[in-house]
């Protein structure tokens, strides 16, 4: 009977989650063909499109990355009139290319990164050093640390990567149609990913429409305007187990237990002195 509720309710919650995005999606897009080319600075638009993939990869995930640049992709493509096929091939490539590293990790990667961490403290408690050899510099590109970047610095840094593989790409394609590539392009380009890294302040009432920030739940007591928080220490009051447990008994490692003289038990009766009475010593004669 239990599990009936439960999948309305993960239904109602995949729903809800569904129509947000779409809602968000359409928004972010008539703001950007409709809003930002009246806000134009320097003769250079923002890209919110990418905001919004951004916004979607670290909120939701690859699923909703792909999601979002399809429903991009072929939104613009009825809109605009350019190469074919270009919108709906590009904006789900590069979403789910820069999903690959600023989702979540999954789980099982988790694990790995942190037994990897784990062994390489353990060689480097272990390594023994000359005390006059000189230490070797060593610079990771790739990330191994178990735990994801900030939620908001990621948005930020795949908005700025999807912008500028884009802006990439159509600059190839201006190489290839003819026209020469020069030091303005790419100062253009510099202009974009400045303006449109601007842009990503939309991330915080984006989330929050999202429902990413959760507030403590309150609720009333009954007959009362008060209301009671579930805060941390609410809930370390509620809480059945106490904060400091009661130290155990302290016993002898060796030996035996002593017991009381009260509590010793009283010696059994005399088996024989019981099955025979005593005797006075005289001899009764017989007739």
């Amino acid at each position: 009977m239990t599990a009936l509720p439960r999948q309305r309710g993960g239904v109602a919650l995949a729903a809800s989650r569904f129509l947000r995005a779409m809602a968000l999606i359409l928004l972010y897009y008539l703001f950007q063909v409709s809003v930002m080319p009246h806000l134009k600075v320097l003769g250079v638009v923002p890209n919110l499109l990418m905001v919004v993939i951004a916004i979607m990869t670290v909120s939701y995930g690859k699923l909703y990355a792909f999601i979002t640049g399809a429903t991009l992709g072929i939104v613009l493509e009825a809109m605009a009139m350019t190469i074919p096929l270009f919108y709906v091939l590009i904006y789900p490539v590069l979403a789910l290319l820069c999903a690959q590293v600023f989702s979540d990790m999954t789980d099982v990667k988790r694990e790995i990164r942190r037994v990897r961490e784990a062994q390489r403290q353990s060689e480097a408690a272990a390594e023994i050093k000359a005390p006059f050899k000189r230490g070797k510099f060593r610079f990771r590109l790739r990330r191994t640390s178990p735990y994801d970047l900030n939620a908001h610095l990621r948005i930020l840094l795949n908005a700025l990567m999807l912008v500028g593989l884009y802006e990439g790409v159509m600059l190839i394609y201006i190489a290839l149609v003819g026209i020469p590539v020069g030091a303005g392009h790419f100062l253009r380009v510099f202009y974009t990913l400045a303006y449109t890294a601007l842009c990503c302040v939309t991330m915080f009432p984006a989330r929050a429409f999202l429902g990413l920030y959760r507030r403590p739940r309150r609720f009333a007591a009954p007959g009362s305007d008060a209301e009671i928080g579930t805060g941390r220490e609410a809930l370390r009051q509620m809480a059945l187990v106490p904060d400091e447990a009661p130290e155990p008994p302290q016993t002898r490692r060796f030996g035996f237990p002593h017991r009381k003289p009260k509590d010793r038990p009283a010696p059994p009766p005399d088996p024989i002195q019981t099955a025979a009475p005593e005797s006075d010593g005289k001899e009764e004669n017989a007739p």
